[in-house]
């Protein structure tokens, strides 16, 4: 169990990495908004990596420093972006329905209960894409709504991180 926490680990902090470069592509093209909503989803993907590592900690365990694959992909469109960020929430979300089922088989109960709380992150993060993905398709014909929506992003994101911030002080 141990080894697979350690490998979800490192695909947390590939996750952060890979937002980070779509945040630098979006900012790059002018998509301010979006870029703005990516760079919280790579901190909260720092977060979401620190929280594993800090779980194999308390069970006494070692975190493994693994290779972080590089990101070779460049994107200029918000909807090219935002169809790649949903299909790698939902390779995570498969990631992690198969460290609960691992750790179900294993009767590890304590790794199942800390896993739970991916589980329903990952339902909000799918959530949050889809609706992204939506957006951005229902507008892209027009530039207005299409720039409109992008701006919005921006309150989005900075709604949500200081929503975060706030939980996180509790």
């Amino acid at each position: 169990m141990e080894k697979a926490l350690n490998e979800q680990y490192v695909k947390e902090l590939y996750s952060a990495y890979l937002y980070l470069s779509m945040s630098k592509d979006m900012k790059r093209e002018g998509f301010t908004g979006y870029a703005s909503w990516l760079k919280v989803q790579h901190d909260e993907e720092l977060e979401h990596a620190f929280k594993i590592s800090d779980y194999i900690e308390d069970r006494e365990g070692v975190t493994e420093f693994g290779a972080i694959d590089a990101v070779t992909q460049h994107f200029d469109c918000p909807c090219q972006v935002s169809e790649a960020a949903l299909k790698h929430e939902e390779f995570i979300s498969d990631s992690i329905r198969s460290l609960f089922k691992q750790a179900r088989a294993e009767g590890d109960l304590e790794t199942e209960v800390f896993l739970q709380w991916y589980i329903t992150e990952q339902v909000e993060e799918e959530a949050n894409a889809h609706e992204i993905v939506d957006g951005f398709k229902a507008t892209e014909d027009d530039k207005a709504a299409f720039f409109s929506f992008d701006q919005s992003l921006k309150a989005v994101s900075y709604t949500h991180l200081r929503a975060h911030e706030t939980s996180a002080h509790l």
